[in-house]
Formats: C-alpha cells, sequence, structure tokens
C-alpha cells in the first residue's frame, strides 16, 4: 500500500461522493454485473465466467452467463427477517464431475416466514436448474433473528467449513460458565461433505461437540482458507467494540462473550472461559479495529491478474465503511505484517473516523455492504449486498508506471437512498438479552 498516497486517494474519492475505486493507480474497477436483489455470495462454475449468484431475501439461485443474469436456477422459501435468509453458496471441490452445489439457508415455509433451522443442503447442477441431492446438516436458527453467521467453504483438504453466530444464545459455547446448555452456535463447524463426522476433530470424543472445529465466535460473515498453508481464517464482530480478523487453530476460543479484541484491551484475564475439553485454548485475534467497522468476507486472492504483489495477500470488506482492506502476511504466513500505528495489531479508530489508523491496509472504497470476495475470471471479485452489483478488481492495460492522481478508475454510484436503506437494514437488529432493548451490529 502506499500510506499517504492511499491515504490521500480515498479521502479525494469520499469527499467528492465518488465510488468504487482503489488505490492503486495499475489497477482498474469494472462494473462486471448488476440487477442482483441484496446479493449474498457467488460461485464460478467455470473460467468463462458463468456463474450462481445467492440472493438474501428471496431464496433466489441466480445464473449469471455473459454477464448478465439469464435465469433462476433455484427458488427456495426463506426466512428473511435480520440477517437471515439465503446467505451462502459453495461449490463441491469435485465440481468438474459431481456438479454438487452447497447452500446454507434459514428454512421457512415461505419468503418471510417463521424460522425453523439454519440449515446446508446439497444440490446438483444439470446446466440449467439445481436440484434437491441431501441435507448436510441441521443448525439451529433460533431465538435469532441475528448473528446466524452462513459463511460455507471447503479447505484444500476438501473438508467442509461452516461458521454460525450466537443467535443471542447464552450457552456454553458462548463462555457462560453455569451453563449447561450446549447448542451448535458460536461456532465453527468442519465435516465431510457427505456431513459425517471427521475423528481428527479437536472435540470428536465430546458428546454433542463432535463436529465444532472452533468456538466463541459472537458472530462472523467471513471465512478463508489460505491457499499456501491451508490455515482457516475468519471475520468476526464484536458489539460495541473490536472486530476482529482471526487465524483459527482446531481447537481455538475466540473469547465472546467474555472477550473481544486483544486480552491486553480486556483486563487481560481468560481465566472465565469454558473449556470444551483439554484441547481447547484461548485464541489472540491477529487485528481487531477498536470502533466497529463491522468486517464481512475475507479472502486470499491467488490469481496474477493483479499483479504478482498481490498474490497469496488478504483482503477484506466490511459494512460502516464501504472499504476494502489489503494486508500483506508475515513470512511463515502465521500472522498479519502490520507496522507503525498498527504494530499493537488495533486500529484505534473512532465513531468521527472509522478508518483512523489504516491508511497502509486501505485498498478500496465505495464497495458499499461487500458480501463476499473470490478470485475469478481475470481478476478478484467483490460482490455488493447493498449496491447489488458485482465488481472486478484487476490490471489496468492503459496504465503506466507514472499515473496522475485524477486518473483513478470509476464506476457510477448506485442509488444512495438505497444503499442506506439496505445497509441500515444489515445492521439494525433486535435486542440480545438482559431486560433494556438495544441495538446490536452484526
Amino acid at each position: 500500500m502506499k500510506g499517504l498516497i492511499a491515504a490521500a486517494i480515498i479521502m479525494t474519492i469520499t469527499t467528492a461522493g465518488l465510488a468504487q475505486t482503489v488505490v492503486d493507480p495499475d489497477l482498474i474497477v469494472d462494473n462486471y454485473a448488476r440487477g442482483f436483489d441484496n446479493p449474498t455470495g457467488i460461485a464460478f462454475l467455470n473460467g468463462a465466467g458463468d456463474a450462481l449468484v445467492t440472493q438474501k431475501n428471496d431464496g433466489r439461485v441466480l445464473f449469471l452467463h455473459n454477464r448478465k443474469i439469464t435465469s433462476t436456477a433455484l427458488d427456495l422459501p426463506v426466512a428473511n427477517d435480520s440477517e437471515r435468509g439465503l446467505l451462502s453458496i459453495a461449490l463441491s471441490p469435485a465440481f468438474a464431475t459431481d456438479h454438487q452445489v452447497y447452500l446454507y439457508h434459514t428454512v421457512a415455509t415461505k419468503d418471510g416466514g417463521a424460522a425453523t433451522s439454519n440449515r446446508i443442503d446439497r444440490w446438483t447442477w444439470n446446466g440449467s436448474r439445481l436440484t434437491f441431492n441431501r441435507t448436510i446438516m441441521d443448525l439451529p436458527a433460533t431465538p435469532g433473528p441475528n448473528h446466524d453467521g452462513g459463511k460455507i467453504l471447503f479447505d484444500g483438504k476438501g473438508k467442509l467449513f461452516a461458521v454460525v453466530g450466537d443467535l443471542n444464545q447464552t450457552g456454553r459455547t458462548q463462555n457462560f460458565e453455569g451453563s449447561n446448555s450446549f447448542t451448535q452456535t458460536s461456532v465453527i463447524i468442519r465435516v465431510q461433505p457427505d456431513g459425517r463426522a471427521i475423528s481428527t476433530n479437536p472435540f470428536a470424543g465430546v458428546s454433542g461437540a463432535q463436529n465444532i472445529y472452533a468456538y466463541g465466535v459472537r458472530n462472523s460473515f467471513g471465512l478463508a482458507v489460505d491457499p499456501v498453508t491451508n490455515n482457516l481464517w475468519d471475520t468476526e464482530n464484536g458489539q460495541n467494540s473490536f472486530d476482529e480478523i482471526n487465524q483459527v487453530s482446531p481447537g481455538s476460543n475466540s473469547g465472546w462473550r467474555d472477550i473481544m479484541g486483544p486480552t491486553s484491551r480486556n483486563g487481560g484475564s481468560t481465566g472465565t472461559l469454558v473449556n470444551i475439553s483439554s484441547r481447547a485454548f484461548y485464541s489472540e485475534p491477529e487485528f481487531s479495529w477498536a470502533t466497529p467497522v463491522a468486517p464481512t468476507d475475507l479472502h486470499f486472492f491467488n490469481g496474477p491478474q493483479m499483479g504478482e504483489q498481490y498474490r497469496n495477500d488478504l483482503f477484506v470488506g466490511d459494512v460502516n465503511t464501504g472499504s476494502l482492506f489489503h494486508f500483506d502476511l508475515t513470512a511463515n504466513r502465521r500472522a498479519l505484517a502490520l507496522s507503525g500505528s498498527l504494530a499493537d495489531l488495533v486500529a484505534d479508530n473512532d465513531t468521527s473516523n472509522r478508518l483512523a489508523e489504516q491508511n497502509s491496509i486501505l485498498f478500496g472504497d465505495g464497495f458499499g455492504a461487500t458480501s463476499d470476495i473470490l478470485s475469478g475470471p481475470g481478476g478478484m471479485f467483490v460482490l455488493s449486498l447493498t449496491n447489488g452489483r458485482l465488481y472486478r478488481i484487476r490490471e489496468n492495460p492503459a496504465a503506466s508506471s507514472i499515473v496522475p492522481l485524477f486518473s483513478i478508475s470509476q464506476v457510477p454510484e448506485p442509488s444512495a437512498a438505497a444503499a442506506l436503506l439496505l445497509i441500515y437494514s444489515l445492521t439494525s437488529t433486535r435486542r440480545q438479552s438482559g431486560s433494556a432493548s438495544r441495538k446490536i451490529r452484526p
């Protein structure tokens, strides 16, 4: 990142009310596809750019061909209040031969109906439609309606991961020591592609915890696997402070509800945390925002189309600022390479300046609430829930080694009123616990 130059570009663009920009003048932003309604996930089916896109509120899976929506591949009835809905999509590791597609959705009898569960189902793609194959996992959906999590993916070894938020529960996986309740909430789950338990999971011998890979997660909109190490990473949303980026190891406890952010900012004590077994341990975040930006998806870009300097680097989206963040990793890829004001691994921002101390990691602006980031044909793709668009970031073939500041690429801004309405819908949730009603962040 270019430090003060990056900050100047983003400040100029923000104050001018422009949109979808990146700080590197050698890159360009394409408005790749549009017309989506609250899109939550995308999966590219081939190198030609055909894709399936999920929509949160109406439960539709749309087929994208030649950069246009051409048909509806599936229409699921979903509960869609707050953070419920059709939340994520992942292709089978053997998709080229088995044509299987995985979806995470909040089950209901009709769109907007009462939630009965959060479910991971497997479907088969026949070239135009998705047909049901089998249910992989049936997961809690109450009390909710927020903190459903919902991100699913496969790692390099073909194991299926899913994150489930706390759903406003107060059990042992939320680190309530006095509770006897044990549910698959506030957890990251790891199972075989058909839903079978994995014998090497950290709590395989604990009744009810066989599928739990990690716990203590308040809520998350992002999972990613490092293509170099196969290590799992996530984003986690704090309540009033300390959003996190974490490297997730088997057995790790992220600390919710006792700890968000580093222990150095939370009294330094982990003694009250629940240990599911002797394999459980508290894991410090790799990075935190003191004041929430509501991080969403994260992705390790593994293509050459933005230049070799970005290959296998980590990118993160958010809700509250519409930014994209870029992180280099250390040589052993066990931590983020941060220095200067971020050497303490915390961005000390506040509500008046949520991007304070972040000049070195700011990569892009104007993307709204990012719901998915992935590598795809010709570049890195960013799906915006609030803008209803899919963007592609790639090398600018017209760029020279010296590009004036004002020549940065732009694409048109969507309706500001519509974007604000959707952001409010995503970030406004119902009370979590206690006698007083209060706003809970995603």
